[in-house]
Order: structure tokens, then sequence, then C-alpha cells
């Protein structure tokens, strides 16, 4: 599967980290202030190395990543219990696009 990843804290890192391990490719792993998006797979561990060093995870905008083909889109956002967001928007953007979401 090809999988979109919001949330490049320790779970999106992981689920990035671990995805090629279990025969799936990364096409978007964002944060709240980049994104690296590549339609045939982004260089996760490029990404990962940029985000722990304190740069940004890529040169895309996190909107991108539902602009790019995906599967699975991962939810691993910061979210508050108060309005439950951007996790809640985030989650129905994917499935009006007919997508399957996973939440952390």
């Amino acid at each position: 599967m090809e999988l979109a990843i919001l949330g490049a804290g320790d779970v999106g890192r992981s689920v990035a980290d671990l995805a090629a391990e279990y025969g799936h490719d990364v096409v978007a792993l964002a944060d709240s202030t980049s994104a690296a998006v590549d339609p045939d797979g982004i260089a996760v561990q490029d990404a990962l190395e940029r985000k722990v060093g304190g740069e940004s995870v890529g040169t895309a905008d996190p909107a991108d990543v539902f602009e790019t083909n995906y599967d699975v889109l991962v939810e691993a956002t910061p979210t508050t219990l108060g309005d439950a967001e951007p996790g809640f928007s985030h989650v129905r953007r994917a499935l009006e696009a007919d997508r399957h979401v996973v939440l952390a």
C-alpha cells in the first residue's frame, strides 16, 4: 500500500520507518510546517534524519499530502480534546476522497 503520514512525531516517524519492512511505500510524510511528497515514494530515511536534526521534513506544504495518490492516510498529529482538530478535518478529507484512514 501507499501511505500518507500526517504527523512526524514518535508515532509518525515509527510508522514511516517500519513501512518498507511490511511492504508499504511512504508517498508523503508531513509535520505541522512542511511535507515530503513523492508519488513514487519519498526517501524516508532522509526525511526522518532532517526531522530529528531540527530541519524541515521536506519542501512541500503539509496540505500537499492530500493531492498525492495514496491508499491509506495515517493520522498521527497531536489532536486537541476540545474539537479533535486537526485530526478530525484530516480524516474527513481523506474519507471524502474515498481513502482508508488509520488513527494513532
